[in-house]
């Protein structure tokens, strides 16, 4: 019977799987056809006109430096200069949606690799149904990032944990595409690199064995800062040909309006009166030095009331974005606050934890409350909308379910005289209410909710 189970096994995988992708074509579709019927709304028009006029140029379109070129480049493929507005809108949201499959199958991997069946079904079920499918259906590059920007945490994780040469070089090419398609991850970027070279500091000072990490048998000394010198060269190879444009027409490399300017803006009515009005988006901007934002400008402008107030008001924001959204953010609380409670329970087994890899545990630590409070600090340039911070969605997902798998292994519950694992018993209560909570979604929420946000 465990023989016929066994060879079972990937066949009754690939049938789930095909069932989930048939209902979520359909619930995205609802979507796309329903309810994102407005290609002006979302930034959906400026995806539009990058791509038609990177196709009109001969690829020779340098673009605005706000909207990063990745995601136009692969609409622009099935791009025809016959096509009216509408059927480019519409075909570019059906091939967003076919893409989406493809990146859902990736996600589901990766899970059924990490995790048993039961945890890794529940995280493929609870992105597919409260993330993926109500932006499938859109011309908007954020499930490109999302999946990029995940598989680039998985990097970094992998690089924190069991180093190569090979995946430091893919780190970088992955940290690359990630930031060719939306130029959010620098801070991970040197958040990790910070946890590299404390990783290899760290084991200089213990004097380990001596100086000898467990991957090559050779000195710290020599290996830990060229694995980091190779994640950093490979990322600049790759946007290399981005970079030196952006320093040619625009005088930095890593140019973005966003990031460079509207970020130190209160509100964007400010941004559009102030660097968006001089042409921050053909150069640099055609105002007098003193008046362009930036961040020592910012602080010597605002009281520590005024900037505490701005993440303080952030924070609520984009948490209550979240809390009244798709459908994901009860499971985040769920999984998060189980999480938290395990280890404070069992805080032994919690340090232990912990104390196994500090470097990966710092690299964690640092990583979401620096991302988080990004978020907050530029929520009111985008009303605190869930695009943003569902980047981080599947990196933490996957961290907490890393935690609870190892905070409960081995953990029993006993009812009835009878016992059963901790965990599969906690997934299938939650298996449950994800049932329930699709269906809803299905019938009323896909075709109501916008999901451009």
């Amino acid at each position: 019977m465990g023989d016929r189970f066994y060879l079972l096994k990937p066949l009754l995988v690939t049938l789930t799987l095909l069932f989930i992708g048939l209902i979520y074509w359909h619930g995205a579709v609802d979507q796309l056809t329903l309810v994102n019927t407005r290609m002006k709304a979302t930034d959906q028009s400026a995806y539009m006109n990058y791509a038609r006029q990177m196709v009109e140029s001969d690829y020779t379109f340098i673009g605005g430096r706000n909207r990063m070129p990745l995601y136009p480049y692969l609409q622009s493929l099935f791009y025809d200069p016959a096509m009216s507005d509408e059927d480019f809108f519409t075909q570019g949201k059906y091939v967003n949606l076919i893409l989406s499959v493809g990146l859902l199958v990736g996600v589901a991997l990766i899970f059924l690799r990490s995790f048993n069946w039961l945890l890794a079904l529940n995280l493929i079920l609870i992105t597919t149904f409260t993330v993926f499918i109500f932006k499938a259906g859109f011309f908007q590059a954020e499930l490109l990032f999302y999946f990029l920007n995940f598989c680039f945490f998985l990097l970094m994780w992998r690089m924190l944990t069991n180093p190569s040469w090979f995946v430091a070089v893919l780190t970088g090419v992955v940290a690359a595409l990630a930031h060719l398609t939306k130029a959010s991850i620098l801070p991970g970027l040197v958040i990790f690199i910070a946890s590299l070279v404390f990783s290899w500091l760290r084991q200089i000072f213990q004097q380990a064995s001596p100086h000898e990490t467990a991957l090559t048998g050779r000195k710290v000394i020599t290996y830990q800062p060229v694995l980091a010198f190779l994640v950093v060269i490979s990322f600049l190879v790759t946007t290399f040909p981005y970079l030196q444009t952006s320093k040619m027409l625009f005088g930095h490399y890593f140019y973005n309006v966003n990031s460079t300017f509207y970020l130190w803006y209160d509100t964007w009515e400010e941004a559009k009166a102030g660097t968006a009005s001089h042409g921050d988006r053909i150069g640099w901007p055609d105002m007098p030095a003193d008046e362009i934002p930036s961040m020592s400008k910012y602080l010597g402008e605002h009281t520590v009331y005024q900037i505490f107030d701005r993440f303080y008001n952030g924070a609520v924001l984009i948490t209550s974005k979240a809390a009244y959204s798709y459908g994901y953010f009860k499971y985040v609380i769920f999984y998060g606050g189980l999480l938290i409670v395990t280890m404070l329970k069992n805080r032994s087994r919690a340090i232990r934890l912990i104390r196994s890899n500090l470097p990966l545990s710092l690299f964690l630590t640092l990583y979401f409350p620096a991302y988080f409070l990004l978020y907050a600090w530029y929520s009111p340039m985008v009303d605190g909308n869930n695009r943003l911070i569902l980047a981080q969605f599947l990196p933490l997902m996957f961290t907490i379910s890393v935690g609870l798998d190892r905070m409960l292994s081995g953990k029993r519950m006993t009812i009835s005289s009878y016992q059963f694992d901790t965990l599969t018993l906690i997934n299938i209560g939650v298996f449950i209410v994800l049932l329930f909570n699709i269906l809803f979604i299905l019938t009323s929420r896909i075709n109501t909710m916008y999901g451009g946000f």
